[in-house]
């Protein structure tokens, strides 16, 4: 029986393939989901970085096409084909362009540029109507705690029926528990949608007591939706961006970690959203 309940907990790793993800996996796991990047629009689900998943945990995708193409409908047939070649038992978060707030305000795009193509993403994405794979937005906590016009979560909200799951990043920098991820699970719950952390981890240092805190703040609290805890955590197991890799190589967060993962395991073929 699926279980709604559940919260996944999970990682990135440092190599976008996932070559080094059994060995995160051993020493900070059991991992249910995993946290993927790839750059453009693979041609399957096979061939993205997402592929090592199935058969063994949920993953949390996103990507990069190009943001005309997308919009312009011209990625529509790549895009249903590569989301057909999902497996029907493998459960996914689907998104384009993750943390699109920070890249508007570093005007790598624009907020203009970025609705449309993200409408037509989820809309033929759920189009293909795959039991298992959910649509995400993920953002930044950033942009909850300090909202700068043109790039808050209101400006970059798609309109209802969209999104399944409100993705969120957020790092010890910048605060903990309701200080940092509230503004998310308030919006996503004004939009009656759940939650999910996409990223997490320590900017500076790590603090194995502000990772603990993390996690407990996330599987007690609820958003939009049926469910009553966090849909996903995936730790940020990587140096991008100036940030410490959490667990990273570090054997204190990494013993921190499995805890954590054991204590909140859910099993992937028992998880629905």
């Amino acid at each position: 029986m699926a279980e709604r309940d559940g919260m996944l907990v999970g990682a990135s790793s440092l190599s976008l393939a996932g070559d080094d993800f059994g060995d995160l996996d051993a020493a900070a796991g059991p991992f249910a989901v995993r946290r993927s990047y790839d750059k453009g629009l693979p041609e399957s689900w096979a061939e993205s970085v997402a592929g090592i998943d199935v058969g063994k945990r949920v993953s949390v995708w996103s990507c990069k096409p190009d943001l005309g193409q997308l919009a312009g409908k011209a990625l529509d047939r790549r895009l249903r084909e590569f989301v057909e070649s999902i497996p029907d038992s493998h459960a996914a978060f689907l998104t384009c362009w993750h943390e699109p707030d920070g890249k508007i305000r570093k005007g790598q795009f624009t907020l203009e540029e970025y609705l449309p193509a993200f409408r037509r993403f989820c809309k033929v994405v759920k189009s293909v109507g795959k039991p298992r794979v959910y649509t995400a937005q993920i953002v930044e906590a950033w942009s909850g705690q300090r909202p700068k016009k043109g790039s808050t979560y209101a400006d970059l909200w798609p309109g209802d029926g969209y999104v399944d799951v409100y993705g969120v990043d957020g790092y010890s920098n910048t605060g903990s528990a309701g200080e940092l991820w509230g503004p998310a699970v308030k919006f996503a719950g004004s939009k009656g949608i759940p939650w999910g952390i996409a990223e997490v981890g320590c900017a500076r240092k790590i603090d194995t007591s502000w990772m603990v805190v993390q996690a407990a703040y996330a599987a007690r609290t609820s958003a939009g939706g049926r469910r009553e805890q966090c849909a996903f955590l995936c730790w940020f197991s990587n140096p991008t961006g100036g940030v410490v890799p959490t667990p990273g190589a570090n054997r204190a967060a990494q013993a921190t970690a499995k805890r954590i993962s054991k204590k909140y395991y859910t099993h992937p073929d028992e998880y629905a959203l």
